[in-house]
């Protein structure tokens, strides 16, 4: 993150239960340490997240760990995903140590889901969720049409 910006970056964890999972905090530890806030939402508030925040990018991570998760997750999450996916502004991680919950080959033709097997190093995915973020951050910065037409010198 660089560190002239003023306004705050926020990643959105998507809690599967009425708490944040024990994993939150882990991920909230490391972000904090690179300037993000780490947030918490639930299924029901993704879509108005989207259209309501102010970030180029919308970054959500999800967490399964256990099988009542597993469950919450088959039941409420993955039937809405595909329609979550269409808005382009959205990234969703998905983590997991259950190989059954990898939807890579439904979404991988949209480039905004991406599945992670648990275990997995908290702090080094957090230090490349903050590059992916910097990243897409340069991306809508950058001028999608080319340069402007001028004179050129030996035109009459």
């Amino acid at each position: 993150m660089n560190i002239h910006d003023k306004s705050p970056s926020f990643i959105f964890f998507l809690c599967l239960g009425d708490v944040p999972s024990k994993s939150f905090y882990v991920f909230d530890k490391y972000l904090k340490e690179l300037g993000f806030i780490l947030v918490p939402v639930k299924v029901d508030q993704i879509q108005s997240l989207i259209s309501a925040s102010d970030q180029e990018q919308v970054i959500v991570l999800s967490s399964v760990s256990d099988a009542k998760e597993y469950k919450i997750y088959n039941e409420k999450v993955r039937g809405i995903l595909k329609y979550i996916l269409k808005s382009k502004r959205l990234t969703f991680m998905h983590l997991s140590s259950f190989s059954k919950l990898n939807d890579q080959k439904f979404y991988s033709i949209l480039n905004n889901y991406f599945f992670m097997k648990y275990p997995i190093n908290a702090k080094e995915l957090c230090i490349k969720i903050g590059k992916y973020h910097a990243m897409k951050k340069e991306q809508r910065t950058v001028w999608p049409g080319g340069r402007r037409a001028g004179l050129g010198a030996g035109v009459v």
